[in-house]
């Protein structure tokens, strides 16, 4: 195989994503390996890519250390970098009022502002942490977040629902509950309570069941994020299965919406960020 002239690399939910890149940023091979937070991301490197040249730079978003930027702001360049040896870490981004943090979110939101220069709008990012960004003029104006993904995961013990995210959801059960939680939050514990029960008694299945409970998540996410897609312009980057349910429940809204898939943008956002 050609010798890579660079590494991308995206750190995310305790994964490393990896890309050996050409000159010419063409992708020579790609590999993903168990990375947790704490752990040595160069040790990792070295024992995903053993023949991997001493010297050989690696870009990588969400592995930096505090400070981060502040919003507003353009997604971190290579020149923000915080250096490594040859790892060179892109900080997130932070955010005053209300407190959050990006962190490695923004190097997706880069990607698909490379590829779509003139979006205006919000993008939303589902995942253990969802998040819902404000770009204009190529600036992140300001981003709300969710932990609708980890919630839901939650859902799936034993002791709760005992589902996990089908391949695909089921859409009018989606969309039913996704409108209960949206005009009656208050019920939103309740409703759990009454799948749970229905699991118990009527043998509720898996696919209806996760389906239902991620539409009542959603539904309380997006009477949450109101402010930032009513009348907006709305794109969502994900992978799999995970825009489904953000799709079907902003287009039941007549929000127009783009998907665009997850880990291609946070190449792209590498790529452009290396170039500055």
């Amino acid at each position: 195989m050609t010798t890579p002239d660079w590494i991308a690399a995206e750190h995310r939910e305790s994964r490393l994503r990896i890309w050996q890149m050409a000159a010419d940023d063409t992708v020579l091979a790609q590999t993903e390996c168990i990375a947790e937070g704490g752990e040595d991301l160069s040790r990792t490197l070295s024992h995903a890519l053993p023949g991997l040249d001493p010297g050989t730079p690696v870009v990588v978003s969400g592995a930096a250390k505090l400070p981060f930027a502040a919003v507003p702001c353009t997604p971190p360049k290579l020149a923000q970098a915080q250096r490594d040896g040859d790892l060179h870490r892109l900080p997130g981004i932070a955010q005053e009022r209300p407190v959050d943090v990006l962190h490695g979110e923004e190097t997706r939101v880069a990607g698909f502002l490379s590829l779509n220069p003139r979006f205006d709008g919000v993008i939303c990012l589902p995942g253990a942490q969802s998040r819902w960004v404000h770009v204009s003029a190529g600036e992140i104006v300001s981003f709300r977040s969710a932990l609708t993904g980890t919630l839901f995961d939650l859902l799936g013990a034993p002791e709760a629902l005992g589902v996990d995210a089908p391949a695909a959801f089921d859409e009018d059960a989606l969309l039913q509950a996704a409108d209960q939680a949206m005009g009656r939050p208050a019920n939103f514990a309740g409703e759990l309570a009454v799948i749970r029960a229905e699991r118990h008694l009527s043998g509720l299945g898996d696919t209806l069941a996760a389906s239902r409970a991620m539409g009542l998540l959603v539904g309380m996410e997006l009477a949450a994020a109101k402010p930032y897609w009513l009348g907006q312009s709305v794109a969502i980057v994900a992978e799999g299965n995970a825009a489904q349910p953000y799709r079907l429940a902003l287009e039941a809204q007549a929000v127009p919406v783009v998907v665009a898939d997850g880990a291609r943008m946070a190449l792209e956002g590498l790529k452009a960020a290396r170039k500055g």
